[in-house]
């Protein structure tokens, strides 16, 4: 199901949440609606953040540019379109993850999908085999964290593609800014673009969950030190 009027829409999800560490102003309403109604876009200014790089720059053809600046060592964010505004770097991931729920497409299960393999988790790249590419097949979505991170969600778990199931395999974690392209997308109906929207996005939105895409720094590592007391 489309959004029918995407600002409306972004607003509602932006001012009913109690988790915002931001002021919902106009300039942020209105560059998460650019980004979230072109999604390129939204993962390009993501790219730019995961790979340290100062800024994005984008130069529309009708418009004012957009450019995003990046300071990684006061930890600080500054979007210029017209105006400008400054968001800490906890604060910006949390804008991007709320963009990401509000617009994001949310695939069915069966769909095969190329992944960005610069985006891939260290490590991750060498299950994938030489010549048939980072594919994998998608078979669960939306999945919370464990208690005490539950703010935070998996958006598609996955297998491998052509190989799916294998004893001991371990699905791969998946999230939107990770995907490339989609190459065959799963069944679709009436009844699963409702789930989708009624069930799966508007829980995601009422949970006031984002993606571990925009997990921050800090959450990470707490994460992954609960997670390896747990091995012990």
């Amino acid at each position: 199901m489309s959004i029918v009027e995407p600002k409306k829409y972004f607003t509602g999800v932006l001012i009913n949440d109690s988790s915002l560490s931001f002021d919902p102003i106009e300039i942020l309403i209105h560059f998460g609606v650019t980004l979230g109604t072109n999604f390129p876009l939204l993962r390009g200014v993501y790219k730019t953040l995961r790979k340290l790089d100062l800024q994005f720059v984008h130069k529309p053809l009708i418009g004012a540019e957009i450019v995003v600046l990046f300071d990684y060592e006061q930890q600080s964010v500054t979007i210029k379109r017209e105006s400008e505004v400054t968001l800490t770097l906890p604060q910006f991931l949390q804008f991007l993850g709320k963009v990401d729920v509000a617009f994001a497409p949310i695939l069915p299960l069966g769909t095969t999908v190329e992944l960005d393999e610069t985006m891939l988790p260290l490590g991750v790249e060498r299950m994938f085999t030489e010549g048939v590419g980072a594919r994998v097949t998608l078979t669960g979505r939306k999945v919370p964290l464990q208690s005490g991170f539950d703010h935070y969600l998996v958006d598609y778990y996955g297998r491998l593609w052509p190989f799916g199931e294998m004893p001991g395999g371990e699905p791969i974690i998946i999230s939107n800014m990770m995907i490339k392209r989609v190459i065959q997308e799963g069944y679709k109906d009436e009844w699963e673009e409702r789930f989708s929207f009624d069930v799966l996005r508007a829980t995601q939105v009422a949970r006031q969950q984002i993606s571990t895409a925009f997990m921050t720094t800090e959450d990470a590592l707490r994460f992954y030190e609960t997670l390896e007391k747990g091995k012990d």
